[in-house]
């Protein structure tokens, strides 16, 4: 992912306003943020106080809002993400990251699907009597 327009001792490590962020991963402004409360991605504060972000930003709100369409929640994806550190060129940090949360998706599709199919069964139904 390429990011032009950006010079300086800043740019390609934390050159990126909340604005570009959100343009370029899909998103609000206010879901950048908030996905920085959450810890998905950190900022960094420049000489003028305002927040900017690493490139890499986007990717981690990206596979934050592929988990989340699979049910995994914004702290899952933080906590998998955690351990690549900002900037990573390493792709096996991010292939194996990738697999963590195809991992935690598909384990949330195989909870729902047991609990679909014992709705279909209303089993659960038939136990009326009060539980103590």
């Amino acid at each position: 992912m390429t990011v032009t327009g950006h010079h300086g001792p800043e740019a390609g490590s934390a050159s990126l306003t909340v604005g570009q962020v959100a343009v370029a991963a899909g998103v609000t402004a206010n879901a950048v943020r908030f996905y920085e409360r959450y810890g998905v991605i950190t900022a960094h504060r420049n000489s003028g106080n305002a927040r900017r972000f690493t490139v890499d930003a986007i990717c981690r709100i990206r596979l934050a809002l592929a988990a989340q369409r699979v049910g995994l929640t914004l702290k899952e994806s933080a906590d998998i993400l955690a351990g690549i550190p900002p900037l990573s060129r390493d792709l096996a940090q991010w292939l194996a990251a990738g697999e963590e949360l195809v991992r935690a998706g598909r384990a949330r599709v195989d909870q729902l699907q047991a609990t679909v199919n014992e709705l279909a069964t209303m089993d659960f139904l038939q136990d009326t009597r009060p539980h103590r």
